[in-house]
């Protein structure tokens, strides 16, 4: 091989490590976030209950996420939140059981979170959607499975 050849191939490689590297960088990066917007969303369940036992629909509903309020009106939401208080009752135990995480470069990340939670009066599977943005996590979305609930 002659010293052309061998300068382009020591500058490929050179390519190519700092390739690796980004790439190494960018998943290290991208694990570190993930933990952190499923720590915020963690937190965001917490609130979430809290003021669903102490029955603060509105406030629930005034800090979801700006594409929730599009697809669904406070009165609905409100709704259905006062439907799992009295008929579940209080959170009693939350166990999560299931995450994920996405990432969207004009939208920022969001978190999925499974949760099996008993209630002081039965109990369901919930699922939130967490919208991460700015640290901040806002609920973009709710949906509860519990065959209690619809029995009672």
């Amino acid at each position: 091989m002659n010293k052309l050849g061998c300068q382009l191939l020591d500058t490929l490689k050179g390519y190519l490590v700092l390739a690796v590297f980004v790439a190494t960088l960018g998943i290290l990066v991208s694990c570190s976030s993930s933990g952190k917007n499923v720590q915020l969303a963690e937190n965001g369940v917490g609130i979430f209950h809290a003021e669903l036992d102490t029955e603060q629909y509105s406030s629930i509903y005034a800090a979801t996420d700006e594409k929730f309020h599009t697809v669904t009106s406070e009165g609905d939401f409100v709704k259905v939140l006062q439907a799992v208080h009295n008929k579940l009752g209080s959170v009693r135990e939350s166990n999560l059981r299931n995450t994920g995480t996405a990432w969207f470069s004009s939208q920022g990340a969001t978190v999925t979170l499974v949760y099996d939670t008993r209630f002081s009066e039965g109990s369901g599977t919930e699922q939130f959607v967490w919208h991460i943005k700015n640290n901040q996590a806002t609920l973009y979305g709710y949906r509860i499975n519990s065959n209690d609930l619809i029995a009672k």
